[in-house]
């Protein structure tokens, strides 16, 4: 989730992402991000580009916020992927299949297959997940926040102030703002993490109505196949499920039906000829 400042979510995070396949074609998706702590503090919503791809990808988005823990999460449906994919780049995902769809649909007489080829990259993505801190938790002294980015612009695009053209920067500025971009500078140098950081984790399921033909999931429980999203390399996400036409399983049993009846008359009629030939 990246806004105009580049920060990343500190402490025990979660972001589990779920997709739901149903017989009649329809889906849904829904991902979840959970901080150990009150986002609503550092997370500025107002100003997040991310939510505005969201919302235009017809996403509905929740939050619920609290000092312990807190959740944001975003869902979206389809009626019927035959007419229309669910896009899941939003969230994070490419796909591999050559149709540029994340499920792809293909039916004959007898199935209907939902096919899913797709690669989540966390190291690319882990950029997304970078938060624009809420004004309200730096207070500059004297009212000196409005000055100092109408004269000098983002904090982030300084250096870590051990170059002499940081020093020359510093000096030619008065106490009270030095003040203010050395604190500012060393609240963004502490909130930075890497992709490499235990406390962050991402998740991805699929829950079909039955078993699934294919997959190639970390965990499979019932119904339900998880991926871990991994750090050190892409994760790569193949599943097929597929579904039979009970018109086309009913006339199949009819037919089996009927050359078994056949086949037997045709045994009956050859014993009989042989009794009359006898």
């Amino acid at each position: 989730y990246q806004c105009s400042y580049n920060r990343l979510l500190t402490g025990c995070t979660n972001i589990d992402t779920n997709l739901t396949i149903n017989d009649d074609k329809s889906a849904s998706v829904s991902s979840t991000i959970e901080y150990k702590g009150d986002l609503s503090t550092i997370f500025d919503f107002e100003n997040c580009e991310i939510f505005d791809k969201f919302n235009n990808e017809n996403f509905i988005v929740n939050k619920d916020f609290s000092k312990e823990n807190s959740k944001v999460s975003v869902s979206k449906s389809v009626k019927n992927l035959a007419k229309k994919d669910l896009d899941l780049s939003v969230l994070g995902f490419n796909s591999n299949l050559p149709s540029g769809r994340f499920i792809d649909v293909k039916k004959n007489f007898f199935i209907t297959s939902f096919n899913i080829d797709a690669t989540y990259d966390f190291n690319s993505q882990i950029e997304k997940f970078k938060v624009y801190e809420n004004n309200k938790q730096i207070k500059a002294s004297k009212g000196l926040e409005p000055e100092y980015y109408q004269k000098y612009g983002d904090i982030e695009e300084l250096g870590s102030f051990n170059s002499s053209n940081d020093e020359d920067f510093l000096s030619n500025l008065d106490d009270d703002t030095k003040e203010f971009v050395l604190k500012s500078a060393e609240n963004v140098k502490n909130s930075v993490v890497d992709s490499k950081n235990e406390d962050v984790s991402a998740s991805f399921s699929i829950k079909v109505p039955a078993f699934a033909s294919f997959n190639n999931a970390d965990s499979v429980n019932g119904n339900i196949y998880r991926w871990v999203l991994r750090r050190d390399t892409p994760t790569l996400v193949k599943f097929q499920y597929i579904q039979y036409s009970g018109f086309s399983i009913g006339f199949l049993i009819l037919g089996c039906i009927a050359l078994l009846v056949l086949i037997s008359r045709k045994i009956l009629k050859h014993d009989s000829q042989k009794r009359i030939d006898s």
